[in-house]
């Protein structure tokens, strides 16, 4: 899919304050439209030429305009929070936007951490955390590996599946960019621990002691790796 297409349209779905797309209108034709949403109205900053922004949850039939209508389709972080219809029914969703030779694409964190390097104990933690919530929430955290099986399912073809490793903190080598990458996931900590406990997740005491303070510790002084699978797929022309 080239950028420059005229009148390209491209929806981003979870797209918080919309940072994606003010970077993507700078590559695309200025007839490109882009269409920005989340589930989370505080989020979305005002529309503006080239960009609209509005409310939507993947969990639900998206509204008929958006149905048909996208060239490509992009949804970051976001599946595994759409529990309450399961995988499957999100997949099938997002693919009912897709324009007939469009292209779906989603990018979720890969939890798996079997020969992955820079994986030091603090990130260990924090990854067995997030992973344990999305078990105790119900969707699973390995249904990312299920997701190709879900785009054939929603009827899309040239279903692959890519890797892409994303360093955090020393691994990155500039001091500015390393504090940045790894700032707001620290925030999140104290916040992804309340909802571990409030959800029941069974995990040792020694995952939450001090998380927040260790994983700093380790991603200035080491670095982290982070990992995305992300699953394309086509809707047939």
């Amino acid at each position: 899919m080239t950028l420059d297409k005229e009148g390209l349209k491209i929806l981003d779905v979870g797209c918080a304050d919309g940072v994606l797309l003010r970077d993507l209108k700078k590559q695309v034709s200025p007839s490109a439209q882009l269409v920005g949403a989340d589930i989370v109205e505080a989020f979305l900053p005002a529309s503006e030429e080239g960009i609209r922004f509005e409310v939507y949850d993947l969990c639900e039939l998206p509204r008929d305009e958006l149905v048909g209508a996208f060239d490509l389709t992009h949804v970051r972080y976001s599946i595994l929070g759409a529990a309450k219809v399961g995988y499957q029914k999100a997949i099938d969703h997002l693919a009912s936007t897709v324009a007939p030779g469009g292209w779906l694409q989603v990018h979720e964190l890969d939890f798996d951490l079997t020969d992955r390097p820079n994986v030091g104990p603090a990130w260990r933690d924090a990854s067995n955390l997030i992973a344990a919530m999305f078990d105790g929430m119900g969707m699973g955290s390995d249904c990312i590996r299920k997701l190709p099986g879900a785009f054939e399912a929603a009827g899309l073809d040239n279903v692959t599946v890519h890797s892409v490793d994303l360093p955090m903190g020393k691994l990155l080598g500039d001091d500015e960019a390393a504090e940045l990458s790894w700032q707001p996931f620290v925030i999140t900590i104290p916040s992804l621990i309340e909802g571990a406990k409030a959800l029941g997740v069974k995990l040792p005491d020694s995952t939450y002691e001090n998380l927040a303070e260790r994983f700093e510790k380790e991603v200035k002084e080491e670095g982290a790796m982070f990992r995305a699978l992300v699953t394309i797929g086509q809707k047939p022309a």
